[in-house]
């Protein structure tokens, strides 16, 4: 399509500056209508089925958006197994040139109920569609992770896939580890397709799970290549979405210094060899526990704790004085 041509992905700067967006608010707590109380519907992540790293899903709605239910009707359920097959086939293809996994693919460890379901979080955001106009990239500082984390989503050993079902004002977006964003509607004119439901989660996961990182051998303001075939360039020419088409970059690559996006403990089957976007993002080398890396030399060069959400200071979690995670100066 002629838009991918222009396509703008966006790694928003989660530290510097998160303070100066127009709308910015810092109350984050959830609307909670009556005709949102809905059979099938959950308000909070529901009891996990293992001790496993997970995906977990949030339904985000804006404080005045029309309810399309997607959460329950089974719609966002379509878009992941779109995406799950995408990303399979994205992934075997450049695992089988790394003689990865014996070139079999990967998928994402979705957080699922214990009916196999997947677990999706409704969460009404306390911002109105004029608040939100008002937001120069549209995110008004990332409220949707705001909200996410400071209501009770954050488990460290979870990604938050936040599914916007409205019209947003840019295009997909991470904020870093653990939140990732796609929208039902992007630059308010167009539809999510399935062609792109899966480059959008798997570009945007990547980000969240600390990519692109700065060591990456084609590192580009969060990116690897700024316009190419690479599913991970700054703005991607529309072609193709390789994963990383020579393996020399953030997929199956062989530099000891620098994360490998293919040891993630978010993909499945899992490498012998992981390493955990948590620790690498947010918390220095002597706290590392499941990584099975060095990444000697290995530092952002906008600084420690750059791609932790966590590190902000306008979200909470219980543990973050106990794990003594990066902070925001």
């Amino acid at each position: 399509m002629k838009k991918i041509l222009i396509i703008f992905i966006s790694l928003i700067l989660i530290i510097s500056n998160a303070h100066a967006d127009k709308c910015y608010d810092s109350d984050t707590t959830p609307i909670i209508l009556d005709s949102d109380k809905k059979l099938g519907r959950f308000f909070e992540d529901q009891p996990d089925v293992n001790d496993d790293f997970q995906v977990h899903i949030v339904y985000t709605l804006l404080k005045d958006s029309k309810d399309k239910e997607g959460d329950i009707n089974g719609d966002l359920e379509k878009w992941v197994e779109i995406a799950d097959d995408w990303i399979l086939k994205k992934t075997a293809k450049a695992n089988k040139k790394s003689n990865f996994n014996n070139g079999e693919g990967q998928k994402l460890k979705w957080d699922r109920r214990e009916d196999g379901k997947l677990d999706i979080t409704f969460l009404r955001v306390n911002r109105t569609k004029k608040d939100m106009k008002k937001s120069k990239w549209g995110s008004c500082a990332n409220v949707f992770g705001r909200s996410i984390i400071n209501n009770g989503m954050n488990n460290p050993k979870k990604i938050y896939f936040n599914f916007g079902d409205f019209s947003y004002k840019d295009w997909p977006f991470s904020g870093g580890f653990p939140i990732f964003n796609v929208f039902s509607k992007h630059q308010k004119k167009w539809p999510l397709n399935n062609k792109e439901v899966g480059y959008f989660i798997l570009h945007e996961v990547l980000h969240a799970m600390g990519g692109i990182y700065t060591c990456s051998s084609n590192y580009i303001e969060g990116h690897n290549t700024k316009k190419t075939k690479d599913m991970m360039s700054r703005s991607g020419d529309g072609t193709n979405h390789t994963l990383d088409p020579k393996n020399d970059d953030y997929w199956g690559h062989d530099i000891e210094s620098c994360p490998d996006m293919q040891d993630s403990v978010y993909f499945t089957p899992t490498s012998n060899t992981p390493f955990d976007p948590f620790e690498v993002t947010c918390l220095s080398k002597d706290k590392w526990k499941v990584t099975k890396h060095d990444y000697i030399k290995f530092e952002p060069e906008e600084g420690i704790g750059y791609q932790c959400f966590y590190a902000r200071r306008d979200v909470t979690a219980s543990w973050e004085d106990e794990l003594d995670i990066y902070q925001e100066n």
